[in-house]
């Protein structure tokens, strides 16, 4: 810069600070950076640990199924071997000298610890529950069980169950006006039938089946107050699918069926949505509730009912399908529904509190009308559809590949002329009970090994003049089988 003829060159300031002494600073940042990183260590520790441990209960759990399910195949290969080797009382098996199951002392008793006992309960002469049980980590955290259960038959005996290629009609009951019977379910002498309400319909009705020749009315000052689909009885407990929007599920105290009453009502249950349960399923203090599609609620629900006066919720799962059949087998629930693409579906129940669908999903049956009823039964699945011009109603699937069927064998169809609203299959699994709105044939009795045979499987029809088949049941006890049209019970025997 040029000023008065000199040249004046710019002058920069700069300050400098010299710090002060910051050993306390030091110290200090020091033991926070120590904090931090012990927080962040103690997370990531208990993210690792929690993980881990849920891996290990996870495989705990698969194991113990895989040793449950190997409980039962040995009770089915000695049943096969002969039925007399099913003894009473709690067991281990294991593969005897001979090369085929056996016996051998009370329990099983992996390396690791995890204890499988087989429990035999005799029902009848040729009729037992088998029940095996694994647990692992007892009093551990980890700790926990699986529960599989199975009834089985003598498939040798002379007389398991009568002639049902000739249905006799025993007895029966009417009720004038339309009161569309929807659903049955049996305790000792009694049936409980759900129905519509009004025309003569009380939403529930209970029915002494035994004492006379026709099915006579108990508790009938009872009146259920809105429509019920669906019934299950469990023990002393009866548990109903109503359409009450708040109440969907009801839980009656019935250790005297003839009490039955609002004032034996222990809990109700309000799913989400308005009035959508439909079907019901029972298994080991773990009710089972289906409900009609809703694509932004759940459509399969797992209660612990442990405590009936107080149900629990456990899981829900959700599906794009209405779940109106519903039948556990083997720890798996079969769902007969509306989705079109796959009309069976599969879910795997193993671990109620973790309801899943199962690998590979379901079936797609022929056409798109909506599945209604499924029974499972050794190694066949029943089910029955609405009524569709061009399509069968009754199909029966093989289980003997998976839990998800995967043909071949099968599937088998057969014409039946109606809907098949429900159907049911004796313990032994020789024949199953339809419930059709066939004009001519409400009741009709397939002979399964036929089925899988390829041939014609219908061995027997009955006609009612009470309105179209809408609910069967079997009485294993009695043989006897109850079939519930749109206004009438009616009581039927096997022949001659």
């Amino acid at each position: 810069m040029q000023y008065a003829g000199r040249s004046i060159l710019p002058v920069y300031c700069s300050t400098v600070f010299f710090p002060r002494s910051r050993s306390g600073s030091l110290l200090l940042e020091a033991l926070l950076g120590v904090a931090i990183f012990a927080v962040l260590a103690g997370a990531v520790t208990s993210v690792l640990f929690v993980g881990q441990e849920g891996a290990l209960q996870s495989s705990d759990q698969i194991r113990a199924v895989y040793l449950s399910s190997e409980a039962l195949t040995a009770a089915r290969a000695m049943r096969d071997a002969s039925f007399d080797q099913l003894t009473a009382g709690q067991h281990g098996t294991c593969i005897g000298a001979t090369g085929l199951w056996e016996f051998c002392g009370q329990e099983n008793v992996t390396a690791d610890g995890l204890r499988t006992t087989l429990t035999v309960q005799t029902l009848s002469e040729s009729h037992v529950r088998v029940t095996a049980e694994t647990r692992w980590r007892e009093g551990n955290a980890r700790s926990g069980s699986i529960l599989l259960t199975e009834e089985l038959t003598d498939w040798r005996a002379v007389k398991p169950i009568g002639d049902w290629t000739v249905p006799r009609l025993v007895g029966s009951f009417t009720i004038e006006g339309q009161p569309l019977f929807s659903g049955i379910t049996l305790k000792g002498d009694v049936a409980f039938v759900t129905s519509a309400y009004g025309e003569g319909g009380k939403g529930l009705q209970a029915f002494d089946y035994v004492s006379g020749s026709d099915p006579v009315p108990v508790a009938a000052g009872f009146d259920l107050g809105v429509a019920g689909y669906a019934a299950i009885v469990a023990g002393d407990v009866l548990y109903v699918a109503t359409a009450d929007p708040s109440a969907e599920i009801r839980c009656f105290d019935v250790a005297d069926p003839a009490a039955l009453s609002q004032t034996k009502l222990l809990a109700s249950v309000n799913l989400p949505g308005d009035g959508r349960a439909r079907s019901l399923a029972y298994f080991n203090n773990t009710l089972f509730v289906g409900a009609t599609e809703d694509a932004a609620e759940p459509e399969l629900f797992s209660f612990d009912v442990t405590d009936p006066g107080s149900p629990q919720l456990l899981d829900t799962l959700q599906d794009s399908t209405s779940v109106f059949g519903l039948s556990l087998h083997d720890g798996f629930a079969y769902i007969a529904g509306s989705m079109d693409a796959m009309e069976l579906r599969v879910a795997d129940v193993f671990d109620v509190a973790d309801l899943s669908l199962a690998l590979g999903e379901g079936y797609n049956l022929t056409d798109v009308h909506d599945g209604l009823a499924i029974a499972a039964v050794n190694d066949d699945l029943l089910a029955g559809r609405r009524n569709g011009e061009g399509i069968d109603e009754l199909i029966l699937l093989d289980l003997s590949n998976g839990a998800v069927p995967s043909p071949p064998p099968g599937p088998w169809y057969q014409e039946i002329g109606g809907s098949v609203p429900s159907l049911v299959a004796e313990p032994g699994g020789r024949f199953a009970f339809i419930a059709t709105d066939n004009i001519s044939a409400q009741l009709q009795v397939a002979d399964l090994a036929r089925f899988r045979n390829g041939e014609f499987p219908i061995v027997a029809t009955a006609t009612t003049l009470t309105g179209g088949g809408r609910a069967v049941a079997y009485d294993a006890q009695r043989d006897r089988v109850l079939l519930a049209t749109d206004r009438g019970l009616l009581l039927f025997r096997p022949g001659p």
